[in-house]
């Protein structure tokens, strides 16, 4: 059986995951952050993350059985998984502010660029997924779980890990769930920003910045769990990652002060987390 607090935290995880996007949208709306940026880092993260960085995924983790096998490293793993991450993300957000944004360089169109991005990851990694966690212990709970495992097409395997982890899994784990969604959203509006300065200053180098600082996140995210560290490492330096991602995007408001000569002045990397 599936415990009930489990699935009450499923339930907050899925609440988290939406509410918070939503609530900020509608702040930055009122402070007149457009739609057009919202719309286009949704639009960006499914075609860029959902869609070309999985294509890539098939390839490496499964068509292609030289790297498939080079992947039961952990370490090579979370390299790849992070550095795969990080350039398909920053790049798509480059291109999406550089071709399709091209109106919008002020700081507030980072920020709602950011709400779009991480909003709809929110949403379909967050709250997607504590939903199917929902049904599945609802499954389990009722009796109906093995009638599923059974039936034709089904890989009984993979459904009874699924079990497994769900019935074993400490609940509070499912709400750390939607604490992963928060502060995975205040990083994507802190990398936009990032990114939107370095097409408005024309400096690449920010890009590279953006890339490095996503793909080091998720190397010790998907490290921890290869390595099964304590759950408190990765979940530690989210906490962190999001008290400076405030920080910055408070801070990165006067990257984009009209007075400001965006070819010989720029922050430097290191006031971003100091």
């Amino acid at each position: 059986m599936v415990s009930q607090t489990s699935i009450i935290f499923m339930i907050l995880a899925i609440i988290v995951s939406i509410v918070v996007p939503v609530i900020t949208l509608i702040y930055f709306r009122r402070k007149k952050a457009p739609w057009k940026p919202v719309l286009i880092g949704i639009l960006i993260f499914i075609l860029f993350s959902q869609v070309l960085e999985k294509i890539l995924h098939v390839y490496v983790l499964n068509t292609n059985t030289q790297t498939a096998e080079l992947m039961k490293n952990s370490y090579l793993y979370a390299s790849y998984g992070g550095l795969a991450a990080g350039i398909f993300e920053e790049f798509g957000r480059y291109i999406g502010f550089y071709f399709l944004l091209k109106k919008y360089r002020e700081w507030k169109d980072g920020i709602a660029y950011g709400i779009g991005h991480g909003g709809i990851e929110a949403l379909l990694i967050g709250a997607f997924a504590a939903f199917q966690n929902i049904l599945m212990a609802n499954l389990i709970n009722s009796g109906g779980f093995e009638k599923l495992a059974g039936a034709a097409g089904q890989d009984p395997n993979v459904l009874m890990g699924i079990k497994d982890q769900l019935v074993n899994t400490s609940s509070y784990m499912f709400l750390l769930g939607g604490f992963e969604r928060i502060a995975a959203f205040v990083l994507q509006i802190a990398l936009s920003i990032i990114v939107l300065y370095a097409v408005k200053s024309k400096k690449p180098l920010y890009l590279l910045y953006a890339i490095l600082i996503h793909a080091a996140i998720d190397f010790v995210a998907v490290l921890s769990k290869g390595l099964e560290w304590s759950v408190w490492i990765p979940e530690g330096m989210l906490f962190v990652i999001a008290v400076l991602s405030i920080f910055l995007i408070r801070k990165s408001r006067y990257w984009f002060d009209k007075r400001m000569d965006y070819q010989t002045q720029s922050p430097e990397m290191g006031n971003l987390i100091n």
